[in-house]
Formats: structure tokens, C-alpha cells, sequence
């Protein structure tokens, strides 16, 4: 899979920006300011309806703009599809998602280019709350089963219900109705998410011992739940016992005007040593883990669609030390599309394998070059 062509309009200080890309790595080079994580940013965006750098898409326009419109032409295999996205900064947010010209769901489109990405932004899933991990752990469920999102979706629906009953101070007779349908919604969450995880880990130590070198001890990925949670509770038991949980707990929530139990409060743990990764890891270990998590994501999804998937990598030489970055670089290989960002025009030297460059400046491409095979 490879992202032939990038169209933007609107789009942070790119404007109408319009380059082609082509098998193997990218190199996009320049200042700072120059436009650089904007572009990678487009490309995530295309694919994911999600920037990797701001949970609101509304700064995402030019400024003064009241919209932004990416198109990309894509190729997997013999096939060619045009994705297309125009979007509406509001508030609120609205989006038209195309493919060849035909509107499609969010579920449909989010299956056709998925994007991983590598970022400075990426710590925050290890110093961060929980709110990252999970997000990463449902976009990863989700690509492996897609009618997770729609799972997803109905506990959420279904929380806002209760949580607004519960503000409302409603008896509990009205209130029950909620129990039932929040705990069937729970146990399909947990039950994907748990999968996921079981898969994660998987793939985590091997690419893990592949990145990290000496330096870091074991880390160890599961599931977090409630402290009452017992591991090895059946899964086909999970939606009585939550029904039960919201029964017992009733007045707790009611005091405290939201629901406390459930998976919206659950978390992807990664431990080393017995101690949680962020209060033992340096920044630097912090990223090495974070991105061994991304990568460990990526490999099975490459694996069950038996293709390979683009990485963006955007100023990934900031934290890195060279040791680290030359092992990732190696590691993710020529076969599938990589993105690299960085100032220094030296960051060409750790890939072994031809690269494009593009340099930008002022959010336009200013020049292009293309190194050979010798």
C-alpha cells in the first residue's frame, strides 16, 4: 500500500499543496516552521480521520479558513482509489469522507489507508493518563475486528445516558433502564479490548528486544480494569457481573453525578520491574516503548491484511539517540512507505536505502530530490 499523491486545500500553512510520493522512504527536510509536520499530519489525517498532534481538528484549517480539503490517490496492488475529505471546522466538526467520488461511512473509509505514526507526541502515551492508551488499543481492536467501533460506540451513547439520568437525579426505576444495555455494551468492549491486548503482546517483545538494546528491562503489557476485577473471570460472565457492579454501586455514582465503573476508566499497562514504565523510564526509554507498541500494532495488522501499511516518523531523531533511531529505521525496512521529518538534512545518512527528499519551506515544496541505489 502506498500513498501516490497528496492533495490539500486550506490545510495549516500548506495551502494548496499538491506532491506526488513514490515507493520506499521520504525524506521531508527544512526549518522549523517550515511545514514539515504539517504535511505528515495531512497524510495521517487522510488516513485516519485523526490528527497525531491535537484532539480537535478545528485548528487544523488555515487560519481564517472555515474548512480544509485533503485528497489523496492511493495504490494497493493493481488498484487505485481516490480518498477525499473535506472538512468543516464548525463547531462543529463536519466531514464528507469520499472514495472515487461516492460518499462513504466513517467505518468504510477508516479500513482503506490506515497510517501508523511515530512522534514526539508519542510520550504522552507513557507520562500521559490513560486516555491515549486506550485510544490506541481501540483504534488497534478496531482494525482487527471492525465492528468494534460500532461496539464502541453504543457504550459511549449509552454512558452519556446514564451519566445524564444520574445528573438529572432521576428515581431508579427510570435509572435501571440504563444498567442493562451499559453492561451488555461493556462486555463487548472489554472482550475486544482484552483480545487486543493478548495480541499486542504478541508482537511487543520481539520488536521490542529489536529497539530498545541494553538499556531497558522487560516490560510487560496488560489489561487494567477495577481493583475488584479477577483475571481470570469469564468473559461470557463479564455482562452480568457489570450489571451488578451498576446495581451495587448505585449511590456512588449518584453522589458522585457520573458512572465510576466501566471501561471509559480502564487502561493499557505497561510495567517494568514491577513498577509502572512511566515512573521508572527516561524519556528517551519512554519513546523506545511507545513506539516497540505502535510497531508491535502495525505488524499484526500488516500480517492479517497481508500488505504493508505506510509510517509516518515525524521528528524522530529529537529523542532518539542515533543507536536507537539507525534500529528503528532498519527495522521498518524498504519494503513498505516511510515518512521522515527532520531539520537536519543528516538524517538521510541513517537510512540505508535510496531516499526521496523533499525540502519545504513557508508550507511549499521548494525543492525535490531523489538518491539512488550505487
Amino acid at each position: 500500500m502506498q500513498l501516490i499523491r497528496l492533495k490539500t486545500s486550506g490545510f495549516r500553512n500548506l495551502g494548496r499543496f499538491d506532491v506526488r510520493f513514490f515507493r520506499g522512504t521520504t525524506a521531508v527536510l527544512g526549518g522549523n516552521g517550515m511545514g514539515k509536520t504539517n504535511l505528515l499530519e495531512a497524510i495521517g489525517i487522510l488516513g485516519n480521520l485523526r490528527s497525531f498532534r491535537t484532539p480537535t481538528l478545528r485548528q487544523a484549517a488555515t487560519h481564517g479558513e472555515a474548512s480544509f480539503r485533503l485528497e489523496g490517490m492511493i495504490s494497493t496492488g493493481k488498484t487505485t482509489q481516490r480518498l477525499e475529505q473535506i472538512v468543516e471546522v464548525g463547531p462543529p466538526v463536519r466531514r464528507t469522507l469520499r472514495v472515487d467520488g461516492a460518499e462513504v461511512s466513517v467505518e468504510n473509509y477508516l479500513q482503506i489507508y490506515p497510517v501508523f505514526s511515530i512522534t514526539t507526541a508519542d510520550r504522552e502515551l507513557i507520562s500521559g493518563g490513560p486516555e491515549g492508551r486506550r485510544a490506541l488499543l481501540d483504534r488497534f481492536v478496531f482494525l482487527i475486528r471492525p465492528p468494534y467501533l460500532q461496539d464502541l460506540r453504543t457504550y459511549r451513547r449509552v454512558l452519556r445516558q446514564r451519566n445524564a439520568a444520574l445528573a438529572a437525579r432521576v428515581n431508579d426505576s427510570e435509572l435501571t433502564v440504563w444498567d442493562a444495555p451499559l453492561a451488555a455494551a461493556a462486555a463487548r468492549v472489554i472482550a475486544g479490548r482484552i483480545r487486543g491486548v493478548s495480541v499486542l503482546r504478541e508482537h511487543f517483545a520481539a520488536v521490542f528486544d529489536v529497539l530498545r538494546g541494553d538499556a531497558i528491562s522487560d516490560v510487560e503489557i496488560s489489561y487494567r480494569t477495577e481493583a475488584w476485577w479477577n483475571p481470570s473471570t469469564d468473559l461470557e460472565k463479564v455482562e452480568d457481573l457489570y450489571q451488578q457492579r451498576y446495581n451495587e454501586t448505585r449511590m456512588r455514582d449518584r453522589q458522585m453525578g457520573f458512572t465510576v465503573e466501566g471501561p471509559h476508566r480502564h487502561d493499557l499497562s505497561l510495567r517494568t520491574e514491577n513498577r509502572s514504565v512511566r515512573h521508572v523510564l527516561s524519556s528517551g526509554q519512554a519513546k523506545v516503548v511507545a513506539a516497540a507498541l505502535k510497531l508491535a500494532a502495525l505488524a499484526h495488522i500488516e500480517k492479517e491484511r497481508s500488505e504493508h501499511i505506510p509510517v509516518i516518523a515525524d521528528d524522530v531523531d529529537a529523542e532518539l539517540d542515533s543507536a536507537v533511531l539507525a534500529r528503528l529505521i532498519a527495522h521498518l525496512g524498504r519494503e513498505r512507505q516511510l515518512f521522515l521529518s527532520s531539520t537536519r538534512d543528516e538524517i538521510v545518512e541513517t537510512v540505508a536505502h535510496p531516499t526521496r527528499r523533499i525540502w519545504l519551506e513557508n508550507g511549499s515544496c521548494v525543492r525535490q530530490e531523489a538518491e539512488t541505489d550505487e
